[in-house]
């Protein structure tokens, strides 16, 4: 280039015109300044969704090669304009875009990767790769648990297909024995560990097949539930606080009668049972003067309130760990007189010292829980038309009258007490060595304690005409529980070529003792004096006490081998001896296979890039059942309250208690299981397909002998029954992160047919629930399904002469709107030769969806979640219509009574007031007419009792916003979120009780699954609706 030139053309001789000088100048400085003003100092972090800082993450910039990492605190610092975008990504974390602002400051989460190659889930006595899996695994994500309170139950409900939970109560994969189906639960190794705080969960996995559960033997066939708790890590300490309060209030109430319209329901009943009569209650004569009347449902219920608090720190070194956790809760419940509080505490450690490992787990619990005996059915009984105090009674509670019998559930709910503490320890401690490369040792020895004392006050009160006590009496007994636990296991991998190979060897021991003390006195002199000797009445001091032990011994193995990471076969053996059944029978054999192929490793699969992931299992098992009562196979004597007069005096004997089957022998189920997994798009989208066929036999049942042989309602155990449980498990999953928008949806659905093969020899039929009117209402019998309703089909109300005429032989007393039953048989007699299978509580399926979604912003993530679950299909008896609806006494009815049938318009003149109350013609009704005594007994176990119980309920929507920002820092706060939410929000059903949610009074009794209003709600309450409220922070 020509030099001069160069200099002329900047040095602008005299002779070039400045103005030309001047503009070029000018527009450089602008061209500078331009640039100056877009380019900014970017100050950025890198978090995980927990709010901890992720190290070493790698930043670029998008469409550029500039790029930097993350330091030791998660920072990174870059000079960018306002529009770039950043590619985070980390190993273990979902590739996360980031839009750069007008923000000089900024905090970017990462989203923790949940289908990894090399994701490793727990498996019983160990752990494996997920893509290694040859059975059904469900992984349930943890990070949904600690949003809503009782975040356990509310996940595995609504995001684990083939699990269903009622009041509590969870069964896997159906009913598969008419005896106990609760699912094995194992907390860090520890057989039958305390579920923990939702806080303190690491992981949970739900094993559903044989193969899965065969390692744990006789316990595994109704499933297993392995729970691992959050461990300490290496690094500074951490102080995690999260905490939540909420407020809960019934979410279905049923209106009944106020007090007026119930007097004018009784004076109907009463003309319909006989319109000559002229003994019409006085009190009752003028419904206008008595008006809204009383509610007792009122008194009882209230607005529970709840919190729960956990504070826990960890922390630790490459060779030493803790985390240290305390619990605080109380819970007051939706009615009145019935709170609880509970303390707890964990303690786990890890220690590393050369191929030595060891650590424990420590779980300490306690729990007062105060409440009053309260029958809610009395509470809906009670009339309307009574007060519900009396300044005039000692007790300042009214009682019963205008023709009512019942108690005041009101005052049994101030006057009697009943406290029951628990106090329970639970954990184990494990050590582990590496003899050789890949040949480890593991000793883990557990123990679980508990002490249980109820002491219950009845006291000398009376209540009006009919609930009187005296003298007040105390009630006090005492249980410890202690358990203990040894395992000794080896377990050896080694890999060779394209082999690997792990093995597993080992012996278990367990022993189990009870005891228990129960005593009992009249007469005391205070009730703010509750001591047994202080008791008046010396005679009425009953003592008694029980003791019980059992054991089991086991040996335990299993064999994995994988084949160029594409063919998977796994071996399971346990072999269980239970002290729980004789000598000849008390071991048991439980084997299980499994195999899986995966597809997309095979080279042929390259051609579809679309699939990430693509795999085919198959298994087959024995698993058993030993959860049964001990001594099955020995007689038994009680000494409990048995005397008799032997020369004029009073001699304490013993009572034969149960007969003794030497016979008796493990319940065996055989499970098959096929299954697919297949994941798409990078791995965003996964659906896993479970089919299953589970079959028990040698199920144990109580087969009916003779009165005479002097064991009254203890039956003898039998190896006499099977039962097969077949169905689908289906499960879909989608996420994605598109910028600073994330979200996952997933869905899940449970089929499952459930039917009865065999009742023994004889076939014999199991009966179940009583209704109110002392009739069966379930029936168990071959070929049907556990625990169907069983009782009369009705064909309407009669609504016609004729139709009484043609069921006159068999219905003599029906009137116009009474119920019409069906002569099934067409032999003009009613009888138990009529009537059949009403529905069973068994859903036809059951379902569930969630939704979360997630927006990252400057300083902080915005978050939704939705939790959804449903059952489809069920029935439902609805007891409590009996009292509700039944219109034959002088009791309280449900207000969907005004609907009750009419023939024509009654005009009725009281005869004791005068006054007139017209009752309009109604026909087009399914309530039957009003009438005193029932005489077509109208209220007999039928299908007009059984409703259709399928539901579709909100579960949970949660509401949350984490501050992950920078400025947090000079706090020390790691991460702050704060939530809101609401649980039982909606529910769509066609149900007309309190709760579509329904158990059973004994909620380990399939023989009585779906009846409601059997229980006067003493120990559990439908399902109430919550807003709560939270905080979680990390240190």
């Amino acid at each position: 280039m020509n030099r001069n030139y160069v200099s002329s053309f900047f040095c602008f001789p005299k002779e070039r015109n400045r103005k030309v000088k001047w503009l070029l100048m000018a527009s450089m400085l602008m061209s500078i300044g331009r640039l100056s003003a877009q380019e900014k100092v970017i100050h950025g972090k890198i978090v995980s969704d927990q709010g901890k800082p992720i190290i070493g993450a790698s930043i670029k910039v998008k469409n550029k090669t500039l790029s930097t990492s993350t330091n030791e605190k998660g920072e990174f610092v870059l000079k960018l304009n306002p529009g770039e975008i950043l590619i985070v990504s980390n190993v273990g974390y979902n590739q996360a875009e980031y839009v750069i602002g007008n923000s000089s400051e900024i905090s970017i989460p990462l989203v923790a990767a949940e289908i990894a190659v090399d994701e490793v889930v727990v498996v019983g006595y160990g752990k494996q790769k997920k893509v290694d899996l040859t059975s059904s695994i469900a992984v349930v994500d943890t990070k949904d648990l600690v949003k809503v309170p009782g975040g356990t139950i509310a996940t595995l409900q609504s995001a684990v297909p083939g699990v269903q939970v009622t009041n509590g109560a969870i069964r896997i994969r159906g009913v598969g024995s008419i005896n106990g189906t609760d699912p094995l639960y194992v907390v860090d190794g520890m057989i039958g560990g305390a579920m923990p705080d939702e806080n303190n969960i690491a992981s949970i996995q739900v094993l559903k097949d044989a193969a899965s559960s065969a390692i744990y033997g006789s316990r595994g066939a109704n499933g297993v539930i392995l729970v691992t708790t959050k461990r300490g890590k290496a690094g500074e300490v951490k102080l995690d606080y999260n905490a939540f309060a909420g407020i809960k209030n019934i979410s279905h109430n049923i209106p009944l009668l106020n007090g007026q319209q119930l007097a004018e329901l009784i004076n109907e009943e009463m003309y319909n049972k006989d319109p000559s009569r002229k003994d019409y209650l006085a009190a009752l004569s003028k419904p206008s003067d008595i008006g809204q009347g009383y509610n007792m449902m009122d008194e009882l219920l209230q607005t529970g309130n709840y919190q729960r608090h956990n504070l826990s720190v960890s922390g630790g070194s490459q060779n030493a760990n803790f985390r240290l956790s305390g619990i605080y809760a109380t819970d007051k419940s939706i009615i009145i007189q019935d709170k609880n509080k509970y303390y707890g505490a964990q303690f786990i450690s890890d220690f590393t010292k050369g191929k030595l490992k060891i650590g424990e787990t420590l779980s300490l619990g306690y729990t007062r829980r105060n409440w009053s005996d309260k029958n809610i059915i009395d509470a809906q009984k009670w009339s309307s038309t009574l007060p519900l105090y009396d300044a005039n009674s000692s007790t300042g509670f009214a009682g019963a009258g205008n023709g009512t019998d019942v108690q005041s559930a009101l005052a049994n709910a101030y006057l009697n007490k009943n406290v029951n503490d628990n106090f329970s320890v639970n954990g184990n401690a494990w050590a582990t060595y590496e003899i050789i490369k890949g040949l480890v040792y593991k000793f883990n020895m557990g123990i679980d304690l508990s002490r249980i004392r109820n002491e219950g006050y009845i006291g000398n009160y009376s209540v009006g005409q009919y609930q009187n006590h005296n003298p007040d009496e105390l009630n006090i007994s005492s249980s410890q529980n202690n358990r203990w636990l040894f395992e000794n296991t080896l377990t050896y991998e080694n890999s060779f070529g394209k082999h690997a190979i792990s093995a597993l060897a080992g012996i278990t021991s367990e022993e189990s003792r009870y005891n228990a003390v129960n005593a009992g006195a009249r007469g005391l002199p205070s009730p703010d004096v509750l001591i047994l000797n202080s008791a008046s009445l010396a005679s009425s001091r009953l003592v008694g006490s029980g003791v019980g032990q059992s054991a089991m011994y086991s040996m335990l193995g299993r064999i994995n081998y994988n084949y160029d990471n594409r063919y998977l076969l796994t071996f399971n053996m346990r072999r269980d001896g239970s002290a729980n059944f004789s000598n000849q029978y008390r071991y048991g054999n439980f084997p299980s296979v499994s195999a899986g192929w995966r597809i997309s490793q095979e080279s042929f699969m390259r051609a579809f890039p679309a699939i990430s992931e693509l795999k085919l299992r198959a298994s087959y098992g024995l698993l058993g059942n030993s959860d049964i009562a001990q001594y099955q196979y020995q007689r038994t004597v009680s000494f409990d309250h048995v005397w008799y007069y032997l020369n004029n005096v009073m001699v304490t004997g013993a009572l034969p208690q149960t007969p003794s089957n030497p016979n008796v022998k493990w319940e065996s189920q055989y499970s098959t299981d096929l299954g697919l997994d297949l994941e798409l798009f990078d791995h965003k989208l996964a659906l896993t397909v479970d089919y299953y066929n589970k079959k028990t036999e040698d199920m144990l049942i109580n087969v009916p002998i003779s009165f005479t042989a002097g064991y009254g309602n203890n039956f003898p155990v039998l190896n006499a029954g099977s039962i097969r449980n077949r169905g689908w498990d289906i499960l879909a999953s989608y996420k994605d992160q598109v910028d600073n928008f994330g979200y996952r949806i997933g869905a899940n659905i449970s089929f499952v047919k459930n039917r009865v093969l065999s009742l023994g020899n004889n076939n014999e039929i199991l009966w179940g629930s009583i209704s109110p009117g002392g009739e069966n209402v379930t029936r168990t019998a071959v070929g049907r399904s556990v625990g169907e309703f069983w009782g009369y089909t009705t064909n309407g109300l009669y609504t016609s002469q004729a139709q009484l005429d043609a069921d006159k032989a068999f219905a003599p007393h029906a009137a116009l709107g009474d119920v019409r039953f069906n002569d099934r048989n067409g032999d003009k007699v009613l009888n138990d030769q009529d009537k059949d299978f009403l529905g069973s509580p068994i859903p036809d399926f059951s379902y569930g969806f969630n939704a979360d979604v997630n927006y990252q912003s400057a300083i902080g993530t915005f978050d939704l979640s939705m939790m959804w679950q449903g059952s489809q299909g069920n029935d439902i008896y609805n007891n409590s219509r009996y009292w509700g609806e039944g219109m034959y006494h002088y009791y309280n009815n449900f207000a969907s009574t005004l609907d009750r049938y009419r023939a024509e318009e009654l005009v009725f003149k009281n005869p004791i007031s005068g006054e007139t109350t017209i009752y309009p013609k109604n026909t087009d009704t399914n309530i039957p007419r009003a009438v005193l005594g029932d005489p077509n007994q109208n209220l007999r176990a039928s299908n007009r009792f059984v409703e259709d119980g399928s539901y579709l309920r909100l579960k949970v929507v949660n509401i949350g916003y984490s501050f992950s920002s920078p400025r947090l820092e000079r706090w020390k706060i790691d991460r702050l979120r704060f939530y809101v939410g609401a649980k039982n929000l909606l529910t769509f059903t066609k149900y007309s009780g309190y709760d579509p949610e329904v158990g059973s009074g004994d909620t380990r009794s399939n023989l009585s699954r779906g009846i409601d209003g059997q229980t006067p709600w003493g120990l559990s309450f439908p399902n109430s609706r919550e807003y709560f409220m939270g905080i979680q922070f990390t240190f």
